[in-house]
């Protein structure tokens, strides 16, 4: 019995030892290099298996998947009607690619796509992963971390891959990161998890319960201190106010241009009611977060929801913009009358009594000139002229504007309105300059450009792209009614008059498919080609005909312009990038004699929405085409006859156009 009982006890163990690998057993992803991420992945059910039964962790991510995961890791919930063209809703990511385009962490390509089916760069996954940090709140600095291959990776990108690696959430190989090697799905998963463990979540956590550095991720109790790092260093956050203990807002007193006090409160709410004087501000973390007046910067590229035109608009960095309000989640900004919400990790509250300095305008001998403001150095970075100054202006004073139409002076008070010529004609005007001329005047540009001795420069007179350009774009001028002098000032500024990488290797004179967060290298046979492109698929369908034929509303004003209205609303990031053009376009007529300028288009802006432009001058004519929103400029080629203005039409038509004359402004351009 007693051997029989040891037999039995053997056999017993042995069945466990047997059956205990099979409790546990292994699969594709045991061992694996990124195995901590893929299974959080797994658990958020961001991950599934494939037809096959795999999780593909060695294939390439594509935009839609690392979208999905990163919508579902941070449980992405508000929506708004942004959209993509080739995002249809039955799309398996369509919902998780709307919610992180919602919480603006995704955009698209210039022509309304986002390009879900393509494979994710490294350096596109590290700036998608700021925005996430940003939106997460996740404490950040400014990092100076490089890689050997630095120089590889797009100068806009740099920031992005420097602060994920500062945090430790990107890594490289080798010191190399290798930014346009596409990212695997477990590449992508442990930059993810690593994401979520410095924004506390628990699923992330690592397997002892601490944080990756050896650390609280919540910082504190997360039943009650600040999910954002609370008391990152053992000290606390709000600049060492030991008399409120877990505060986590302090109301402070401008004082001779700093911060006095520290009023500690446990919520936004009770310190909003301890503001009493318009000097007080609500600061949290050292940073600033409710003001009575004052301004706001852009701490990055964003995108901001206008609620004044119902569309999401790509906004730079260090752009300045109306403060209006805030609360504690986000701010409220005015961007040349855009009105739309911004998170408080997206911007920097500052004063007016703080400002160290701001950009501004001047008349410097007559003409226009736009000084910018660099808040990461804080100094004045640059400058650039674009026409002549309005006659209000007055030399040797200051002068602000948030839309480069309507300017105050250094006390706030309304000194004119002006619009600049160039910056607000319509694309249908035709320069008076031949073909002769334009070749004539790019080449003398290139020698003046090829004689600063700066080595982006060198030898332009015979390797520029734009050289001979002069007739290509009278034809285009003449067949399809774009302004030759416009396109040609488009492709001076884009491409470094001809000399830029892109213009060189691609024959890419206008930054075609090269976004802030999506570059494209699309390499075009000949420059031709480029210009024809612009012109088919950027301007003519979306740019400058109202609606947008390819359905995608890109039409704000057939005008480079500015955030306010014109191709600059969403053609750039950048707010004065209708403005340079316009500067281009200025600096070629001073030199060719002012030819345009001294027989100029007559221009009007409407003054309603739902406008509609017939092809007769009553109500019984049909509408051409109908301009949704209000401010449109247009080319009126006659007076008023019966009470409509004859127009040039913004559609591709070429017919007579007519408007009524009660809603539309004649405006006094400066010029």
């Amino acid at each position: 019995m007693k051997k029989l009982s040891i037999i039995a006890l053997l056999m017993t163990v042995i069945g466990m030892l047997l059956w205990q690998p099979q409790l546990a057993s292994a699969d594709e992803l045991t061992g694996h290099s990124h195995e901590k991420g893929l299974r959080y992945l797994i658990s958020k059910n961001a991950l599934v298996k494939d037809a096959k039964g795999s999780y593909r962790p060695d294939a390439n991510v594509t935009r839609g998947e690392f979208a999905s995961y990163l919508t579902k890791a941070m449980n992405l919930e508000a929506t708004s009607d942004i959209v993509f063209k080739d995002v249809p809703d039955t799309y398996v990511h369509a919902k998780d690619i709307k919610l992180a385009a919602s919480a603006g962490i995704i955009t698209g390509y210039g022509d309304g796509s986002f390009k879900p089916n393509a494979a994710i760069s490294r350096q596109h996954m590290a700036v998608m992963i700021e925005r996430a940090i940003n939106y997460l709140n996740i404490p950040k600095g400014t990092s100076s971390i490089t890689f050997k291959d630095n120089a590889a990776i797009l100068k806009d990108y740099r920031q992005a891959v420097a602060i994920g690696a500062q945090l430790e959430i990107i890594k490289g190989a080798n010191g190399y990161f290798m930014p346009e090697k596409n990212a695997t799905i477990g590449q992508a998963s442990s930059f993810i998890v690593r994401l979520m463990q410095l924004a506390g979540d628990p699923d992330a956590a690592e397997p002892n319960g601490g944080n990756s550095n050896g650390g609280n991720s919540n910082g504190g109790d997360t039943n009650g201190g600040n999910t954002n790092g609370g008391n990152t260093n053992g000290g606390n956050t709000n600049g060492g106010d030991t008399n409120t203990g877990s505060s986590k807002y302090a109301v402070k007193e401008i004082s001779n241009g700093t911060l006095v006090g520290n009023q500690g409160f446990s919520t936004f709410e009770a310190a909003e009611k301890a503001v009493t004087k318009n000097t007080q501000v609500i600061v949290q973390s050292d940073k600033i977060v409710k003001m009575s007046s004052g301004y706001v910067v852009t701490n990055n590229y964003v995108a901001l929801k206008s609620e004044t035109i119902n569309d999401s608009l790509g906004v730079a960095a260090n752009t300045e913009m109306e403060y209006l309000s805030s609360d504690a989640t986000q701010v409220k900004v005015r961007l040349a009358g855009q009105v739309g919400y911004l998170k408080h990790a997206d911007v920097t509250l500052i004063p007016f009594s703080m400002s160290k300095g701001r950009s501004y305008y001047e008349n410097v001998n007559g003409e226009i000139k736009h000084t910018l403001y660099d808040y990461n150095t804080n100094k004045y970075s640059s400058s650039y002229v674009f026409g002549k100054a309005p006659s209000f202006m007055k030399q040797g004073e200051k002068y602000y504007s948030w839309d480069g139409i309507y300017f105050t002076n250094g006390n706030g008070s309304s000194k004119g309105e002006a619009y600049n010529y160039y910056q607000f004609l319509p694309a249908r005007a035709q320069t008076q300059y031949t073909a002769q001329e334009l070749d004539a005047y790019i080449m003398n540009k290139l020698a003046e450009v090829e004689s600063t001795g700066v080595s982006s420069y060198k030898d332009a007179t015979k390797k520029s792209k734009l050289i001979g350009l002069g007739k290509t774009l009278k034809d285009v001028e003449e067949k399809s009614q774009i302004n030759a002098m416009l396109v040609l000032a488009l492709a001076q500024h884009e491409s470094a008059y001809g000399m830029s990488n892109q213009a060189q290797d691609l024959n890419n004179l206008f930054g075609l498919y090269v976004t802030d967060t999506n570059p494209k290298n699309k390499k075009f046979d000949s420059v031709v080609d480029n210009i024809n492109e612009l012109v088919e698929k950027f301007l003519q369908p979306n740019y400058i005909t109202p609606g947008g034929s390819t359905g995608k509303n890109f039409a704000n004003g057939a005008v480079v312009g500015s955030k306010a209205l014109g191709f600059n609303v969403k053609y750039a990031s950048d707010p004065y990038w209708g403005a340079k053009i316009a500067g281009h376009y200025y600096r070629a007529e001073k030199a060719l004699g002012f030819k345009d300028a001294k027989n100029p288009y007559t221009i009007g802006i409407t003054t309603t929405t739902g406008l509609n432009v017939r092809t007769g001058a009553a109500t019984s004519f049909s509408p051409l085409f109908t301009y949704a929103r209000s401010g449109m400029p247009v080319i009126i080629t006659s007076s008023a006859t019966n009470g409509w203005y004859e127009v040039l039409s913004d559609k591709l038509y070429t017919g007579k156009a007519f408007v009524s004359k009660d809603y539309v402004q004649v405006i006094n351009t400066v010029k």
